[in-house]
């Protein structure tokens, strides 16, 4: 029960991020956002992580603190894409797609010897179903962004996974090592590509979006740290959901009916991961 409470804290913070950082995004440039989100967190977590574990030490901790490191090159280029998708595409639907990332862990899990259950059947065949309906355009204009939405499901779930093999140390040091990573990579290519400043009227959104994110991440660890990793991957993708009901309530998104099925479809299925995995 508190790995779900703790993953649908994870959620609602990420929702909440991205609803601010879509703001941003579609002003500025997603990789501007993306080092602002990254460095705040950064200068938070990075600090409590020290005074509360230190350094690794050990061959065991220093492996985890390997894997933590290569989950913040992930996640770089995670939260890019996931911006990316934003600047052009509804919240609802983006988040959603990216939510699918819950799917893909569970079928690396299966590739890793997990056995597959009719449930498990049934939640990946609606996630699949639900992506494919939910990024048919038609008509409209509502699944611009989809191909990023989707890669930064696909690089999520890699996230999930390098982290699952980093259980020698603690969330808290797990957090503050991918997240210092992650800032290493995205400060150089910003000042390479044009530099990260904001104008003043969005620095507050784009703080803001940062320590929700932080809230995310740090909830996110937790919950896959307190296990089973299967639940907690499936219940932190669940901002899917949120986004859903924040798109509609405060920016007015319209997907078309198939869409709207399409949504669902990928959220029942990533909650069905929740039972069948």
């Amino acid at each position: 029960m508190l790995t779900i409470l703790v993953g649908l804290s994870s959620a609602l913070s990420y929702a909440t991020s991205d609803l601010f950082s879509q703001r941003v995004t579609r002003a500025a440039r997603a990789l501007t956002q993306v080092v602002w989100v990254l460095v705040t967190g950064a200068l938070i977590i990075v600090p409590i992580a020290l005074l509360v574990d230190g350094l690794p030490s050990g061959g065991g901790q220093w492996r985890a603190a390997g894997a933590a490191a290569l989950a913040g090159v992930a996640y770089f280029g995670a939260f890019l894409c996931l911006l990316r998708g934003l600047h052009g595409g509804d919240l609802g639907l983006i988040s959603a797609l990216n939510a699918l990332q819950g799917a893909y862990a569970a079928a690396v899990f299966v590739l890793l010897g997990q056995r597959v259950t009719p449930p498990l059947a049934l939640a990946l065949v609606l996630c699949v179903f639900g992506a494919v309906l939910a990024s048919f355009e038609g008509r409209a204009k509502t699944a611009k962004g989809v191909p990023w939405a989707i890669a930064a499901g696909l690089l999520f779930a890699c996230v999930m996974v390098l982290y699952s093999y980093a259980h020698e140390i603690s969330w808290l040091s797990q957090a503050a090592i991918s997240r210092s990573v992650s800032v290493l990579i995205a400060v150089p290519a910003a000042l390479l590509t044009g530099g990260f400043a904001l104008p003043g009227a969005l620095r507050t959104a784009a703080v803001g979006a940062g320590a929700l994110e932080l809230c995310g991440l740090v909830f996110f660890t937790m919950a896959l740290a307190m296990g089973p990793l299967t639940v907690a991957a499936v219940t932190t993708t669940q901002f899917g959901t949120f986004a859903v009901i924040l798109g509609v309530a405060f920016l007015h998104e319209r997907p078309r009916r198939h869409q709207w099925l399409g949504i669902a479809c990928t959220l029942a299925g990533v909650t069905l991961l929740a039972v069948a995995v």
